[in-house]
């Protein structure tokens, strides 16, 4: 079994790292744009685009449907194709990686048991599944942050609009003033940004709301989209509405996550106090063993 952990070790890395090399440059312009904090492995992406370019992957059935709703909240419809790929690429990237270090795990272990037959591919396959989780908690981080801040948004929103600012110049404002990195306001300014460009504010919205699809989201552009066809009359009423709902969401939100990391310290409050515990007993069971 140490002989075959190491083979799957080196053939996993001499065929990543080959078409890695190969096509290093091919790829390098589709590369230069991902963010690299968020993509710190990007380096060693071509390889993955390379097998997923050779692969034609394309599907559908809920697995399917579920990246490219996942990928489409985080990068919205216009990027979708692009993210789609990368995304794939990293899934093979990690497949390779997770090949080569159970292998590697293997051989410097001294493996002896078949189990590593399964172990060493099982490896890849667990970490191919994990960017997909990766994935869904950078929504969920997203999803998080977003109903974090949207509340404080919407009461500056209403502020501004009460005081007569257009719907548009009071969002472009608000942008501008807070100019954070926070998901919601780069999503926001993105908008604004495709309005400049020539889009319809009607389909900038849509958009936004697709990137998001958080209820509060989508009925915050509802109210707007309604106001420009029929008038702002009940505008200003319905965004107080969705103000005091947020801010009970909000509230809400604050209670659950108080609740979770009081259950993420329970565990560590027993260790501790069995610790303690038996620091207490200690001196007397000595004495009653040294008793006997």
């Amino acid at each position: 079994m140490q002989l075959f952990c190491l083979i799957a070790a080196i053939v996993s890395a001499a065929v990543y790292g080959t078409i890695q090399m190969k096509y290093k440059d091919k790829y390098a312009e589709v590369l230069a744009q991902l963010d690299k904090k968020q993509y710190f492995f990007k380096p060693f992406l071509a390889g993955g685009l390379y097998i997923a370019d050779r692969l034609d992957i394309k599907g559908s059935g809920r697995y399917f449907n579920w990246l490219h709703q996942k990928i489409v909240m985080l990068y919205g419809n216009r990027y979708a194709a692009y993210y789609m790929k990368i995304h794939w690429a990293s899934k093979i990237l990690y497949l390779f990686m997770g090949i080569f270090l159970a292998g590697m795990f293997g051989f410097l272990s001294g493996a002896s048991g078949t189990e590593w037959l399964i172990i060493v591919p099982g490896a890849g396959i667990g970490l191919f599944f994990l960017a997909d989780k990766i994935l869904d908690d950078q929504y969920r981080n997203k999803e998080l942050s977003i109903k974090r801040d949207f509340p404080d948004f919407v009461s500056t929103l209403v502020l501004l609009v009460n005081a007569g600012m257009p719907p548009r110049q009071a969002i472009e404002r608000i942008v501008r003033d807070r100019n954070g990195d926070s998901p919601l306001y780069k999503e926001l300014q993105i908008t604004l940004s495709d309005i400049k460009a020539g889009l319809t504010e009607q389909q900038a919205y849509t958009d936004f709301s697709e990137r998001c699809k958080i209820k509060e989201i989508t009925n915050f552009v509802g109210i707007l989209l309604q106001s420009m066809k029929l008038g702002g009359g009940q505008m200003l009423y319905e965004l107080k509405r969705l103000g005091i709902e947020c801010w009970e969401t909000r509230k809400n939100m604050a209670k659950q996550l108080g609740e979770t990391a009081s259950s993420k310290l329970l565990l560590p409050l027993m260790i501790m106090f069995v610790a303690i515990v038996m620091i207490c007993m200690m001196p007397a069971l000595m004495e009653l063993y040294s008793a006997f």
